[in-house]
């Protein structure tokens, strides 16, 4: 098993004062062995020495501040679990993206589309087979789908059992469609733990800049609204009894949903753990 062994270094300080306290010990040594000019030139070198080692120590210094400020900023924008960005690092690479909006359009570039999806029956894998073989099931979507998007698309996972994809496409959308079939295709791959075959399916939602001025939490919104949308229609399609409150429309602002989206996912999971 590999173990971090963590470097001691002595404070500059305390550096000083023992190069002054040895060269001290080292020039009466050379006097009584050499004389004075042996003396002066030995210590002369060693603290030429020293001063160098003390010069070299803020350069150190900054190397591993600079190596643990990045392992800080992987643990803040990388999910644990399945070592994809996280909804923070997401956000902000998405609205990196939509500030070059205007110039890519003026050269007929490509579209910036947000495909957002989440596992239907998740609720019951944790419930049935324990919260082990929902995290073994989520690592296994995050690298099967690594491996199958395209490599321009980003994939990041925002929590639970819910996944998003940033997507470079043409106005048409082919790309998009394709990414979509993937996801679908991917979630209802049957997972085998313990010896059991587990099978889930996806719903998702897609939005794309309608404005210059169409931000990232605004696109997730808009996302998450028609992937509950689709979530909706499938379980109509299906047969299956949809709760009151899901046939509401939600307002095309969004503003006062979201307790009410929490509402509705809440029992859209649980009708799905009872299928």
């Amino acid at each position: 098993m590999r173990t971090d062994r963590k470097q001691f270094a002595l404070p500059p300080g305390i550096l000083l004062a023992g190069a002054v306290a040895l060269s001290a010990i080292f020039l009466c040594l050379m006097f009584d062995l050499g004389g004075g000019a042996l003396a002066i030139a030995a210590n002369s070198l060693l603290i030429g020495l020293m001063v160098r080692h003390m010069q070299g120590e803020p350069q150190r210094i900054l190397m591993q501040v600079r190596s643990r400020t990045s392992a800080l900023q992987d643990i803040a924008y990388r999910d644990s679990l399945t070592g994809l960005p996280n909804r923070r690092f997401f956000i902000w690479y998405l609205e990196q993206n939509l500030s070059m909006r205007m110039q890519n359009r003026r050269r007929g570039s490509r579209v910036n589309r947000v495909v957002l999806f989440d596992l239907n029956g998740f609720k019951a894998v944790n419930d049935t087979y324990g919260h082990e073989a929902g995290d073994e099931l989520l690592k296994f979507i995050a690298v099967t789908l690594t491996a199958y998007l395209p490599s321009d698309a980003l994939l990041a996972r925002l929590g639970g059992d819910e996944f998003v994809v940033l997507v470079r496409d043409s106005h048409g959308g082919r790309k998009t469609r394709e990414v979509e079939a993937t996801i679908r295709k991917a979630a209802e791959t049957v997972f085998v733990f313990d010896g059991q075959d587990i099978s889930v399916s996806a719903s998702v939602g897609v939005s794309s800049p309608a404005t210059v001025r169409s931000t990232a939490e605004q696109l997730l919104r808009e996302s998450d609204q028609r992937m509950y949308a689709d979530k909706i229609a499938r379980k109509k399609k299906r047969g299956e009894a949809i709760p009151v409150e899901v046939e509401e429309p939600v307002t095309s602002s969004g503003k006062g949903t979201l307790n009410e989206r929490r509402r509705i996912r809440a029992r859209l999971m649980l009708s799905a753990s009872n299928r």
